[in-house]
């Protein structure tokens, strides 16, 4: 019996829904989004140019393109699954869950105690090597990702951990998942399948597609991977059962954002995101069939503290100064006034501003310059002139940034914010492909910027956040702070089956992650993108899926 909680996890699962109440079907769940919801001029299908191409810029090539390892849970490397491997579900543009039916034709709740979901997996769905999809995929991943094998180096054991067994249905394409205990957010589970073939050993696992995907399943297949050209290249999948999609091919290419405006405007890509870069959000009013789309997404930046043992943000008192310290309405103005007048900072770490039971909490912990500089002549960091001594040392910060425009305006403000008060910051300005494993994953750092996609099931996508350390595995919790109230409650929350109760809980350990500046919230991402005009059902897609199966040119 699995009843013990996983523990690792890195940040870009994205693990969305809520458990059904009563025993219902999700096989006829509609999409009940609206236009509003999403900017990616929607079209039918059957009306787009068949063929063509879809260029789409990346900040780097997957180092592991197997999307449920450690290493290979990255944004791109999801945003690329999305179009070669199966899901149960795929977010609707509303960010709810919708049934994933070229892959499986019923998903359903089939009991409650024991908590029981019945997976029957849609005629024709097969993968590249001709094997049709089975139960037997379902039961190899979740022995891969349930936490009792450690050689397994899986993103997240979070819900597979709290399965008690899969086993064969009616036929082999139908898998019986039984829980041993409550999981209040399963539809979250399976998001991304990968075959048996690779989920089957420690080592296929860890290091089979450390080069590229090899056995697929989805409306497009790997055609080449170019690592000089940092570029990966799907085309139509030739066997795909379902609908044909109208792209022929999609390239994924690593570039420079300060090169993507001049790639834009000279035919090379096809969109760029604009996020808080206010030269790209420029630069795209004036290049000649382009438009700016823009949805909010479920994406901010945040700074987080490390907080290890002998960092000097370790003493919580001297965290919680440096994050009175910084003002995230400033750094919100800053980055995105222009973009999107009147955006306000995120107040709440585990529940993002779209999500109906968010509530701003950071009046628990206020920008306040005074208490800021109070607490530091407290913990013994009193003033010299410009800046604050102890013992001889001055307080100087390590400011871990990536060497990006919106990275660059980020790290100005915290850096000028900070002197404020007398801290010294020098700022570590990394290249987005070295930011991760060299400088985020090993702490090299003291406070680190960047940006958090979350996620409509709080629970299973940001326990990892907070997670305990436990000898080399810290999970997506890099600044190694641990605050044992907040597992508590996410134990609460994991098996509670009521929303309601769920975001009660969820905004208590918000409070609890202000109170002791676990992380600071800052922006929320702009969801702007320069798209060309005559790209159909793609571009600001929101909360909802990529939908590469839908994305086309118009005639």
């Amino acid at each position: 019996m699995r009843v013990t909680w996983g523990r690792r996890v890195v940040v870009g699962m994205a693990l969305t829904a809520a458990l059904v109440a009563g025993c219902s079907s999700t096989s006829d769940t509609a999409e009940t989004s609206s236009a509003q919801s999403q900017d990616i001029n929607a079209q039918n299908v059957e009306s787009l140019r068949d063929g063509g191409e879809l260029r789409i810029p990346v900040d780097a090539l997957p180092t592991n393109y197997n999307p449920l390892q450690v290493n290979g849970a990255r944004v791109v490397t999801w945003q690329l699954a999305e179009a070669i491997l199966p899901s149960a579900f795929r977010d609707g543009a509303d960010g709810k869950h919708v049934l994933a039916k070229d892959f499986f034709s019923k998903i359903e709740l089939t009991s409650e105690s024991p908590q029981v979901v019945t997976y029957t997996i849609a005629d024709g769905a097969a993968w590249s090597n001709g094997r049709a999809l089975d139960w037997e995929d379902l039961r190899s991943q979740v022995d891969a990702l349930s936490g009792e094998n450690p050689a397994f180096e899986g993103y997240s054991s979070v819900g597979y951990s709290a399965v008690e067994s899969v086993t064969r249905g009616d036929s082999d394409q139908q898998a019986v998942v039984t829980f041993a205990e409550p999981f209040a957010e399963w539809q979250g589970l399976f998001n991304l399948i990968v075959p048996r073939e690779v989920t089957g050993s420690p080592d296929t696992f860890n290091t089979g597609w450390l080069n590229a995907p090899t056995i697929t399943s989805g409306p497009f297949v790997v055609d080449r991977v170019d690592t000089v050209g940092k570029s990966v290249v799907v085309k139509r999948n030739p066997d795909w059962w379902a609908t044909t999609p109208p792209l022929e091919q999609i390239t994924f290419r690593a570039l420079d954002p300060a090169a993507r405006a001049d790639a834009l405007a000279n035919g090379e890509i096809d969109l760029y995101p604009i996020g808080g870069d206010i030269d790209l959000f420029t630069r795209a009013k004036t290049i000649d069939g382009v438009e700016i789309r823009q949805a909010s997404e479920r994406r901010a930046g945040q700074l987080t503290f490390n907080g290890a043992e002998g960092a000097i943000l370790a003493d919580e008192q001297v965290r919680v100064a440096i994050a009175q310290a910084i003002d995230p309405a400033a750094i919100t103005s800053v980055l995105l006034g222009e973009i999107v007048p009147g955006a306000e900072p995120v107040g709440n770490h585990i529940l993002p501003p779209t999500d109906t039971g968010y509530v701003d909490n950071s009046g628990t912990l206020p920008f306040d310059v005074a208490a800021a500089e109070q607490a530091l002549d407290a913990a013994g960091w009193v003033r010299e002139g410009d800046r604050r001594v102890k013992d001889g040392t001055p307080l100087t910060l390590r400011l871990l940034a990536q060497n990006t425009p919106v990275g660059n305006t980020v790290s100005g403000v915290v850096r000028d914010q900070l002197a404020a008060v007398g801290v010294t910051t020098q700022v570590v300005s990394v290249s987005p492909d070295q930011f991760y494993d060299a400088n985020l994953l090993p702490g090299n750092f003291d406070i680190a910027a960047f940006e958090w996609t979350k996620s409509a099931s709080p629970f299973a996508h940001d326990r990892p956040v907070f997670q305990k350390v436990e000898g080399g595995d810290f999970g997506s919790n890099y600044g190694r702070i641990y605050i044992p109230e907040i597992d508590a409650l996410y134990d609460q929350g994991l098996v509670e089956l009521d929303a309601d109760k769920r975001n009660e809980i969820a905004n208590q350990i918000d409070v609890l992650a202000w109170k002791h500046a676990h992380h600071l919230p800052t922006y929320a991402e702009s969801g702007a993108y320069a798209v060309r005009a005559d790209l159909a059902n793609y571009g600001a897609r929101g909360l909802g899926a990529y939908g590469f199966e839908k994305a086309g040119w118009q005639q």
